[in-house]
């Protein structure tokens, strides 16, 4: 993690604690509790209990949504992931429901997770003011702009620099391919950060072409829920020791339900293409492949964040996109690692079709190897395949 990403991780969750009031709500009902222990038989302390927790458990539920995977990931390698779960308002509650008639049972409790939590936050201010006094911030986001990151685990590239190289190259390949599709040229993706505890890379690119992204990534992940359902199913079958068939069956359940999602992404991103046929049919042979790529690399556990800050000019496509992109941004939630993945084959996964090709807005030119040698796998072009 770079010092800025540290900055902004540290930033968002103290103005995160403080929109929501979270620790303020939480103390509120430690202070319920603690009067209710020393005069339990006051009906008016019974109902500020009661008024306190209700207004905690709102405050945690908004948490829901507000909280990216990546920010999540961070805040868990501080050790605070716990006090910023929406699960915490239901050990509250959970707590006080089962010492009902031993409050102070449940006073220590709610007195230990509060002290905690406020020795938590005041470290994470710490390190941010720290922060600041060296000269290190974060680069805000302005009104109607948006970005991207990708964060790619090391499994994926076993930590080796040769197949990280080829996945930096799978995601330039990926925007070029949907910049041109949809701005009608392959526009340059600016790298904005490169953190290296877990791989991210962070881009701003088109409003357009990070929305129409964004939509395909919800669409994948939407149907994932169906996928996992058949995977289940399938590691059932294969526990109880039903025949291979059967399992096959499924398995082409997962393959026919990835590539209509593939097919309807591909779609999407060529809807308003106005180029040449013949780049047309070139873009839609790259673009189902680089969706399915995408699709087999989040099974593995790519994430992609996305932001935005929308105007007030939402009517207008551009700010529609902005919408579309920070109401996704807070909503869209990856899936586990799969520990038997299926959309992609380890060869696809290390060699990853990158292939070296240059491309003008209407032609595509191959790079050619040298006669004494077979060309490779690598060079082929995408129209290709």
């Amino acid at each position: 993690m770079t010092s800025q990403k540290l900055y902004m991780t540290l930033k968002f969750f103290d103005e995160l604690d403080t929109r929501l009031k979270l620790q303020a709500n939480l103390e509120a009902v430690q202070a319920a509790l603690t009067n209710l222990v020393n005069q339990p038989a006051t009906p008016q302390y019974q109902t500020a209990l009661a008024d306190a927790l209700t207004v905690f458990k709102q405050s945690a539920a908004k948490l829901e949504g507000s909280v990216t995977p990546s920010q999540l990931a961070a805040l868990e390698t501080m050790g605070g992931r716990h006090f910023f779960e929406p699960s915490i308002a239901d050990e509250v509650t959970t707590s006080i429901q089962t010492n009902a008639m031993t409050p102070s049972v449940a006073r220590d409790f709610v007195q230990n997770l509060a002290s905690k939590r406020s020795e938590f936050l005041s470290t994470i201010r710490a390190a941010k003011q720290g922060l600041e006094k060296l000269g290190i911030q974060s680069s805000t986001l302005q009104a109607g702009n948006a970005d991207l990151a990708f964060l790619i685990p090391r499994d994926i590239f076993k930590n080796q620099l040769g197949p990280f190289a080829k996945e930096l190259t799978f995601i330039s390949r990926l925007m070029e391919h949907f910049s041109e599709a949809i701005l009608g040229e392959a526009a340059p993706v600016e790298l904005e950060q490169l953190s290296s505890s877990v791989p991210t890379v962070a881009l701003a690119a088109s409003v357009g072409v990070i929305s129409v992204l964004a939509t395909i990534v919800n669409k994948f992940l939407d149907a994932w829920k169906k996928i996992e359902e058949i995977r289940q199913m399938r590691t059932k079958l294969s526990e109880m020791g039903v025949g291979k068939t059967a399992r096959d069956e499924l398995t082409e359940e997962v393959s026919t339900t990835v590539d209509r999602v593939v097919e309807e992404s591909t779609e999407l991103v060529l809807a308003h293409y106005k180029g040449n046929p013949e780049r047309k049919n070139e873009l839609t042979n790259a673009i189902r492949q680089d969706t399915h790529r995408l699709f087999g690399q989040i099974e593995r556990g790519l994430t992609v964040e996305f932001r935005a800050v929308p105007t007030k000019e939402q009517e207008s496509e551009q700010g529609k996109a902005l919408a579309n992109i920070s109401d996704l941004g807070r909503v869209i939630k990856f899936p586990e690692i799969a520990k038997e993945p299926m959309l992609l084959t380890g060869g696809e996964i290390l060699e990853g079709d990158i292939q070296a090709v240059r491309h003008s807005k209407k032609t595509t030119t191959k790079t050619t190897t040298s006669k004494k040698e077979p060309p490779r796998k690598e060079e082929k072009s995408e129209g290709n395949n």
